[in-house]
């Protein structure tokens, strides 16, 4: 995998219908707290519901931020609580917001409630007490609440939304987060990061906004070409080459995403996200989930070029196992028949659960076009 295909896409709108979503707890506005609610779920004010998911870090891979999504997004509104800066301590991680997780946002139709951490305690866990780590750390639930209240009335769109949160609102919440760190840092005596360069990266962003974009865009570049140039023990799993799209709405907008695999076959291109389990027939719940959210964006492109020229093109979800007999491509056209021997030929290995999420993923290919979905062994 040593090359990346630059595309341009064309999506109108988004369509999808979900299947292998969990249960919805219900919380009413009055008593939401998002420190102590589940990571997904619906929030009722009065005769109106909003689904929701939180994000523990502003960077998509430190948890399983589009999982929790995938659950909420059957529901009409939409919102996702992400913290804008994440910092733990010196001796730990410092992740911001980037401006790809707010094209995923726009293009999803997906409100995005930036909050901040206003409290932490230093870290406890063994191996740490003596590092300069934090833990525990606690969003201001008011500021979260405030914003949440507002989606509930507002008529316009995630987009307008988002643009309207990140051009006008960002700054400011992002010195409430500064702020709020150096409290963190007084009270619980944990160093935090050095804070000069967020403070440049915020002035920089502030003179003009664009620079939020081609920030992003340029460390999101050098993410890839590091992931190119590292060896992964997993390495083999991975199909193809990686792929950078230039995706175009509807109204105009211009948003950048990227793919860690593209697969040429023959003359259809396939976006193919693979997720394995080492020890089990399937990867978990989680897992797929996250590879099925980070596909409905793809599936739903109506024209995709390389070079002008336009292509045909699928989405897959390639999911390897351990000790998977035979392999089964799940698409628009595959028989129940054909599903049920398969599964016969796993019965012994795979568990009641496994089975039910087989059940659900061949609903999830048929009710969804440009899906399918590929579940085979990992040896």
């Amino acid at each position: 995998m040593n090359n990346i295909l630059k595309f341009k896409g064309v999506i109108k709108n988004v369509i999808y219908n979900p299947r292998l979503i969990q249960s919805l707890k219900l919380y009413s506005f009055q008593e939401f707290n998002i420190n102590i609610c589940d990571g997904f779920g619906l929030i009722q004010l009065e005769d109106k519901n909003i689904a929701y998911s939180k994000w523990v870090s502003p960077k998509r891979t430190r948890s399983y931020p589009f999982a929790r999504m995938y659950n909420t997004y059957s529901q009409s509104k939409v919102i996702t609580i992400i913290p804008i800066i994440k910092d733990e301590g010196k001796d730990g991680d410092l992740d911001k917001i980037g401006f790809t997780t707010f094209c995923w946002m726009n293009l999803l139709n997906i409100y995005i409630i930036l909050g901040y951490y206003e409290d932490a305690e230093k870290s406890q866990k063994k191996g740490q007490i003596s590092k300069d780590k934090l833990s525990e750390q606690k969003f201001n639930n008011n500021f979260i609440k405030q914003q949440i209240e507002k989606i509930f009335n507002y008529k316009q769109s995630a987009l307008h939304w988002n643009k309207n949160l990140f051009e006008n609102e960002f700054i400011n919440i992002f010195n409430l987060a500064l702020n709020c760190y150096k409290k963190i840092e007084n009270k619980t005596g944990v160093k935090i990061h050095n804070q000069d360069r967020l403070r440049e990266y915020l002035k920089d962003i502030q003179t003009d906004f664009e620079e939020f974009k081609n920030i992003s865009l340029k460390f999101s570049q050098q993410a890839i070409n590091r992931e190119i140039q590292t060896e992964h023990n997993l390495e083999y799993l991975v199909d193809g080459c990686k792929g950078v799209f230039e995706i175009e709405n509807d109204l105009g907008g211009i948003y950048h995403l990227t793919a860690d695999e593209i697969i040429i076959d023959k003359q259809n291109y396939i976006i193919q996200e693979s997720k394995n389990s080492s020890k089990k027939c399937l990867p978990s719940l989680d897992d797929i989930q996250d590879g099925l959210f980070k596909l409905i964006l793809y599936s739903n492109l109506d024209h995709l070029y390389l070079e002008d020229q336009e292509l045909q093109f699928s989405c897959r979800l390639k999911l390897t196992g351990n000790n998977i007999k035979e392999e089964i491509l799940l698409s628009e056209s595959t028989e129940s028949q054909e599903l049920e021997k398969f599964i016969e030929n796993n019965i012994f290995i795979l568990t009641n659960q496994e089975v039910g999420i087989i059940y659900k993923l061949l609903l999830e290919v048929k009710r969804n076009k440009k899906l399918n979905i590929l579940i085979t062994n990992n040896g």
